[in-house]
């Protein structure tokens, strides 16, 4: 899979492409053999310059069973800017309020 690159000359990344580096961050960064990590379908918010995603377990996603959530994890961040992307905590993401 091509690595999106960070926008050139201060041009702002768009949702698509902010999505795109949340789910990779998310892959290569956050999953692990025992737990895979997934964005919330329709819970992704633009503020500022700063992409927000909502993000849990896929065994999660899939089943809905309380005992498949990730606890403690926020929100995937992405700077439109530079295309750093981070995990936020789950008190960091709640004070936010974004869903």
């Amino acid at each position: 899979m091509a690595e999106l690159l960070p926008p050139q000359d201060g041009l702002m990344l768009d949702m698509e492409q902010a999505t795109r580096l949340a789910q990779e961050f998310l892959d290569r960064e956050v999953s692990h053999e025992g737990m895979t990590f997934a964005l919330v379908e329709g819970e992704r918010a633009q503020v500022g310059g700063k992409f927000y995603f909502d993000c849990q377990s896929v065994a999660y996603l899939r089943s809905g069973d309380p005992s498949d959530m990730a606890i403690g994890t926020g929100y995937v961040c992405v700077d439109g800017e530079t295309g750093r992307c981070w995990l936020m905590g789950a008190v960091e993401s709640a004070e936010l309020d974004l869903f």
